[in-house]
């Protein structure tokens, strides 16, 4: 008997131990379980967003429409909606926008916000399986053959009257500024801005300016670097403004095939936001890149694609915010 009493006094230290142990892990498996609970909730929000929206164009505006998803993904999450960024990822992907939007249809997008790169896109209603109409909010370039609800992008006069104080400062005042025009850009809308940009120009007495046809500037280019040396040996300044993406690719493509980079006395206002214009700014071709503020436009869009949902109707155009880039600039 002494000898069991002795075995149990022995195994009571021990059970008390055991005991401990197992309600130490017990109330660390309970706080586990409690603080765990956050994720789990957050990732179930997630996968009850009850709204899809599509962001999409062509592989050469891929760099700014990056930036526009964020903008739009920071302003989804509010309106408690999924957007997804469905743009190729080369240029062996590439697709047309009808095949992008056949995508959209495919998965029953709530709402599209599609780039427009052509006054000459048409674009008719499209839909969802269902048959129900799918909205489209464009940006880029406004096409009135596009059936959209609403259109992000640029008030063309104060656009050239940025354009134009950003002119000024280039030529500090003085100089020549060859201000480039094509069919393009001949439209009223452009006419808005470059007649905005002269009008700042004429400010300044000692700045000279003149509209070149893009078809000329190519033709008579000898003639323009001609020109272009005089300016330079009197100690003044030459500056090459483009007011859209082609004329800016084009008269960058001239630069690089004469060899003319941008410095103190010879510069280029670019305007445009894909891949091919940020490279010529990287390399120093380009001296300032204007576009649209990709940011503010994706927030804009998904603002504009609930407000119809919400009330049938949305802003017809929204004026976009301005980003100037520099070359050199981090």
């Amino acid at each position: 008997m002494s000898k069991s009493i002795g075995l149990k006094n022995k195994l009571l230290p021990l059970f008390l131990l055991l005991f401990v142990v197992i309600g130490v892990i017990s109330l660390f498996v309970f706080f586990a379980l409690m603080f765990g609970k956050g994720p789990q909730l957050e990732q179930r929000e997630e996968t009850n967003k009850n709204n899809h929206i599509v962001i999409l164009g062509t592989y050469e505006n891929r760099l700014f429409l990056e930036k526009v998803y964020e903008g739009a993904k920071k302003n989804g999450d509010f309106y408690s909606a999924v957007v997804e960024l469905y743009v190729p990822n080369s240029k062996a992907q590439d697709k047309t926008l009808a095949e992008l939007l056949d995508y959209a249809s495919f998965v029953n997008a709530d709402g599209v916000l599609a780039y427009i790169d052509s006054v000459d896109t048409h674009i008719s209603a499209f839909t969802k399986v269902s048959g129900e109409v799918i909205p489209l909010v464009t940006t880029g370039v406004y096409s009135s053959g596009v059936e959209q609800i609403s259109f992000i992008g640029n008030n063309y006069w104060e656009l050239g009257n940025k354009i134009g104080t950003e002119a000024v400062k280039l030529l500090n005042g003085q100089g020549m500024a060859f201000i480039i025009s094509s069919e393009y850009s001949s439209s009223s809308t452009y006419s808005n801005m470059t007649n905005s940009i002269q009008s700042k120009l004429r400010g300044y007495e000692g700045i000279s300016f003149t509209v070149v046809d893009q078809n000329d500037l190519r033709d008579d280019f000898e003639s323009i670097l001609t020109v272009m040396r005089d300016y330079v040996q009197r100690d003044e300044n030459i500056l090459f403004v483009c007011m859209n993406e082609e004329d800016t690719l084009e008269t960058a493509h001239l630069f690089t095939e004469n060899k003319i980079f941008s410095d103190k006395h010879v510069n280029m206002i670019g305007f445009g936001t894909n891949e091919t214009c940020q490279s010529y700014l990287n390399k120093g071709t380009i001296t300032e890149l204007i576009s649209l503020d990709p940011n503010s436009i994706g927030e804009s869009a998904i603002n504009q694609l609930f407000e119809y949902k919400e009330k049938g109707y949305a802003n017809s155009y929204i004026a976009a915010d301005v980003l100037i880039q520099k070359r050199g600039a981090k």
